[in-house]
């Protein structure tokens, strides 16, 4: 086995929306920066593909256009969830920059006349969506970030971190084509390694048809949790409204521009079901869908034929800056959004934030640091960071703060002790193997027990019940075989999905309240309790334990 050893001051682990703003900002104070992705940072991510918007107030003269006047909309929409004072810090602090390094690495949020498009959803006081053509923003990071001199891993996937006297001091992985495996020695680390998918049971039957990054799998948490860093808002999944049989983005497009949502019975139901209507928080859009379909009021639809013209082409241009095949898939359907509604479903389930504003992951402060030393988060895997807007502003904030702590750090070798080939060996162990599971086994028995037991609908009988299973499933892990580095890489992805599924079990265990319904619905405790449970559950890892924790947001 070959082994490949590397030093720099800070290790980005993922090179998504995230990890390339976290590895821009530590370039940029001048730290030396090393970015893995198991992909390629130039096309990696959620928004690998493309993006059509960002979430921002930009100061005009309106009301609800202010720093202010978002602070109480996320405090609305995400209480309970988020600490106010860090998410000033990781994006509002950080939004007028953003803004600035959109336009300068050449994906502006501006519009070809040098206006901003703005759409207003998801219980917004006012149209804080900048609408934008973002199909060329990864390869424009991508060239960003190696314009800079850091140093990019592609098809490395990374698969735990090194430690020392408490602090995290670099990582380990192996290079999913070669199977060069790499000892990675830093001052600090960045996860940015995503959400998790591919945790839930799909509607479309294929687990890599899925509404956000597939490859996305929990995996920075996990070893930030092995690593002893807390994480919160794990007790929350996610779900989204897409087109039938197909997972695309494009919730907040058609929202944004006027859809209406309508049922079988030729009711439009969020009109008559919350205050926004159609614009109200997708967690509520969501909810109430549910709650359509269980009373036999399916299938649902999203209606664009009140739409201008003007508004028309404009979604229809839009909707492929997310995903290409959006409009091929409605063009090869017959689907007309102008001419009839179009029926949508709800998506699979996955761990991420309960909000557009609030986060899940690693835990963050407002220096974006996790809660042991030399580790740091952002994006989608971090808790106070959510979507696009927020991987762009709290990753380069994750990446300043890491380039500082780096200048700091005063010891000299960074690790003191060799990484032994049987530590390297463990992780190649699935290979070695001449019989034993396949992963997708293993993972499909995974989606089963998290959709019959973790999803939507939560008792604490019934989450007992699917941790007891996830458990004794665990005992199947160390027999998985790997025919080729692909599958390995598989392998350890669906190690992570599984301790993803026992970390949201737990959690929603311990929070005897139902919160953002249906992210979070204890049918046994279906009332939101504010006096109890305004705040976050933290999860740590203690010996073979997971031990929960609850603390107050302010």
């Amino acid at each position: 086995m070959e082994t490949i050893e590397l030093s720099g001051d800070v290790l980005v682990v993922g090179g998504g929306l995230a990890g390339t703003n976290a590895a821009m900002g530590a370039a940029e104070k001048g730290a030396s920066v090393i970015v893995a992705d198991k992909s390629n940072i130039d096309r990696s991510g959620d928004i690998g593909g493309g993006v059509d918007h960002f979430l921002a107030y930009l100061n005009t003269n309106e009301e609800w256009d202010t720093q202010e006047a978002f602070l109480k909309y996320v405090e609305k929409i995400g209480r309970g969830t988020t600490h106010l004072s860090i998410l000033e810090s990781v994006f509002c602090e950080e939004l007028p920059d953003a803004i600035e390094r959109m336009a300068r690495i050449g994906n502006p949020l501006t519009q070809p006349n040098g206006t901003f498009y703005r759409t207003g959803s998801m219980g917004q006081p006012g149209t804080y969506w900048v609408n934008f053509n973002g199909k060329r923003l990864k390869p424009c990071l991508g060239r960003a970030v190696r314009k800079l001199g850091c140093t990019v891993l592609d098809k490395v996937m990374m698969v735990d971190l090194l430690t020392r006297d408490g602090a995290v001091v670099g990582g380990i992985g192996f290079h999913i084509r070669e199977g060069t495996f790499y000892v990675i020695r830093s001052k600090a680390v960045i996860i940015a390694t995503g959400n998790t998918n591919r945790l839930y049971e799909n509607p479309r039957v294929n687990p890599f048809n899925t509404w956000l990054c597939p490859f996305d799998t929990g995996d920075g948490q996990m070893m930030a949790l092995r690593a002893g860093a807390d994480l919160t808002n794990m007790e929350y999944m996610r779900m989204t409204l897409l087109p039938k049989g197909f997972a695309a983005p494009g919730f907040n497009a058609l929202v944004g521009m006027g859809g209406r949502f309508l049922n079988s019975m030729g009711e439009y139901y969020m009109e008559k079901n919350h205050p926004t209507g159609n614009r109200a928080p997708r967690y509520e859009v969501v909810f109430h869908t549910l709650e359509e379909i269980r009373r036999g009021r399916g299938p649902i639809y999203i209606d664009c034929t009140g739409l201008s013209e003007k508004d028309l082409t404009h979604l229809r241009t839009t909707l492929g800056y997310d995903k290409d095949t959006l409009p091929d898939y409605f063009d090869q359907r017959g689907e007309d959004l102008g001419a009839r509604p179009v029926e949508i479903m709800v998506s699979e389930g996955m761990q991420a934030g309960p909000t557009e504003v609030t986060g899940s992951g690693v835990k963050i402060d407002k220096e974006s640091a996790a809660t042991i030393p030399g580790l740091y988060a952002c994006g989608d895997a971090a808790d106070h960071n959510r979507c696009v807007h927020g991987a762009v502003a709290g990753g380069y904030k994750a990446g300043k703060s890491a380039a500082d702590y780096a200048h700091g750090f005063k010891t000299g070798d960074t690790v003191s002790k060799q990484v032994s080939q049987e530590v390297m060996g463990r992780f190649m162990e699935p290979l070695q193997r001449t019989t034993g599971y396949p992963y997708r086994q293993i993972e499909d028995t995974i989606r089963k027990i998290m959709a019959e037991h973790v999803g939507p609908l939560r008792t604490e009988q019934g989450l007992r019940t699917g941790l007891a299973k996830l458990n004794r499933l665990e005992g199947y892990l160390d027999q998985m075989k790997a025919n080729d580095l692909h599958e390995l890489m598989r392998s350890h992805e669906t190690r992570a999905i599984l301790s993803v599924g026992k970390v949201m079990a737990t959690t929603a265990i311990f929070r005897t309240e139902s919160r953002n319904k249906p992210y979070h619905h204890r049918l046994d405790f279906p009332e939101t309790d504010n006096e109890k449970w305004c705040g976050l559950v933290k999860v740590r890892k203690e010996g073979d334990s997971l031990a929960c924790a609850f603390e107050e947001t302010s």
